[in-house]
């Protein structure tokens, strides 16, 4: 093995290629297929491990990859000695792949299904309905309603069920010793008997123990019965063995079934199961339906929101952060320790407090403007719609208002004094002073600093979800667009408030119409302020 001197510099043992892109993309693709080949071999393994033992734990897997990483790292280290120093962004492509690349190829791909808290491929308990009849594939069963089809896509068609068999069965008993209970003849093969029913003549009522084990016709009660049994009904309590099946349709209480069930097979209850599958473009058809009531309505208030917020913050922090920066102003510390107090409290707390300011009845702003007469009747600000629009942007500038002063007065601490000195010896007053020399040499700090508020507010939900949850309910939108609601609260609430509370399906579609709309928006930014255009050489 030809051993490798890491007292050498890591730039000598990087391919002689010609350019670093070469060798950066050859390294990334062997990590990449290093990778690849683990995780194979530790599902391989995995599946390997369960035919020898059948309740291997899952994360068994994990082993199984992770000693094949090591393994096959270890055979690139010595056909590749240049990729030694590469080895160190494998832990970013491993947590590039699980918190970036998996989460966004999910939510592609969940947006062409309809999967949903009541479509999501698990068996539905709750749906368990008692089957009263067999003809062939058609069973009849006892309760349409609970069997619930109408949530399901296309109603039960194509949808997998669980048939389950009798779990009692009705036999007779030859002789009891003990705990020792010898049947007449064994129970149904293929069936386990998990517990025993005798009747008990001298109480009137049967007695039920478990079985312990079980030996063809004998079986092991766990306990005996405390008074003589009557062994001609006895009734054995086993396992519900179940089988799967498809139903190709639900016409009310009939149920038809793609294959009937085995011959020897007592169906007593049917399940089925949440099933999802792929939409095709269905839930982007939904949402352009939802143009006129939700997504045009919220798209237009979402990027008034965020241009308000911008120009209004922006405006105020630049204002504080001109008088701050005023070297003769007295107590400077003590104002800016004051002014950044709301930056500093969580705003899970600091919103629900200006909830209750906000409150139209006991509100403390509501007070102070009766008390000045500025209205005549309390603001009802968090259940009409435009005031309470207006609680948000003014609740946003609060919180805001602490990072756009702090980001400005780091601004103008680059600004030389004697540049101010100047414009006063030319006979410029303290406004001229600001247009002529603050304001322009502000603009290329403010630009970006703008932006990232825009980008920032475009999807701002904490605000919106904590102070006035998307509320208040309005006559031109639907249950999950309301007066306040953006974008980004507007997918919360289908995905996790409709549809049984998972409509993954519909929000993946509407967070990809999101980031198509923020990309759109983004980009119209850096044409219009120039954020992106190279500056000429001189």
């Amino acid at each position: 093995m030809k051993a490798i001197d890491l007292s050498r510099d890591a730039k000598e043992f990087l391919p002689r290629a010609k350019s670093t892109g070469v060798s950066l993309w050859r390294s990334l693709l062997l990590l990449f297929a290093a990778l690849a080949s683990a995780s194979l071999m530790g599902a391989v393994g995995f599946l390997v491990l369960r035919l020898v033992v059948p309740t291997a734990p899952v994360y068994t897997s994990l082993v199984f990859a992770l000693v094949s990483l090591v393994l096959i790292l270890r055979w690139i280290a010595r056909a590749f000695d240049w990729i030694m120093p590469w080895y160190y962004v494998l832990p970013a492509i491993v947590f590039l792949f699980t918190f970036t690349f998996f989460p966004v190829i999910m939510t592609f791909v969940l947006a062409f299904t309809d999967y949903a808290g009541t479509r999501n491929g698990e068996l539905n308990i709750k749906s368990e309905t008692r089957v009263l009849e067999v003809d062939g594939v058609v069973l009849t069963i006892e309760n349409v309603r609970n069997f619930d089809c109408a949530d399901l896509r296309n109603g039960c068609s194509g949808v997998r069920t669980l048939l389950y068999a009798s779990g009692n069965h009705p036999t007779t008993a030859t002789h009891l010793d003990g705990t020792t209970l010898t049947l007449e003849e064994p129970a149904p093969a293929g069936r386990s008997v998990l517990g025993v029913e005798l009747y008990l003549p001298d109480l009137g009522f049967g007695f039920e123990t478990d079985v312990v084990a079980a030996d063809g016709a004998t079986l092991m009660l766990e306990r005996a019965p405390p008074f003589p049994p009557d062994l001609e009904r006895t009734t054995l309590r086993l396992d519900r063995d179940a089988v799967t099946r498809t139903m190709l349709r639900d016409e009310g209480a009939e149920i038809t079934l793609n294959s009937p069930l085995p011959d020897s097979f007592e169906v007593e209850a049917i399940a089925r199961y949440n099933d999802f599958g792929w939409v095709g473009t269905g839930n982007f058809r939904t949402i352009l339906r939802q143009a006129t009531s939700a997504l045009i309505p919220i798209f237009t208030w979402n990027v008034l929101f965020a241009v308000t917020t911008v120009i209004v913050n922006t405006v105020a922090g630049v204002f504080l952060a001109v008088l701050l920066n005023n070297p003769d102003l007295r107590f400077k510390a003590l104002y800016r320790t004051l002014l950044i107090v709301p930056w500093a409290l969580p705003n899970i707390i600091t919103l629900q407090v200006w909830r209750g300011f906000l409150n139209q009845n006991f509100g403390a702003v509501n007070r102070l403007l009766m008390l000045f007469d500025v209205t005549d009747t309390p603001i009802n600000w968090l259940g009409e719609m435009w005031p309470a629009r207006a609680a948000v942007l003014l609740v946003n500038l609060w919180l805001g208002l602490p990072f756009m002063m702090t980001a400005t007065l780091g601004a103008l601490s680059a600004i030389p004094r004697e540049l101010y000195e100047a414009a006063k010896i030319d006979g410029a007053n303290a406004w001229q002073s600001f247009w002529g020399v603050t304001a322009p040499l502000l603009r290329t700090a403010l630009i970006p600093i703008t932006l990232t508020g825009f980008a920032f507010n475009f999807n701002n939900f904490n605000v919106i979800f904590l102070l006035t949850d998307g509320g208040p309910p309005v006559s031109w939108g639907t249950s999950t667009a309301r007066g306040t609601d953006i974008l980004i609260s507007w997918a919360y609430n289908e995905a996790f408030r409709s549809q049984g509370g998972l409509a993954y399906g519909l929000g993946s579609a509407i967070s990809i119409v999101i980031f198509v709309i923020t990309v759109a928006v983004s980009l119209v930014n850096f044409r219009v302020t120039g954020a992106l255009r190279e500056e000429p050489n001189t």
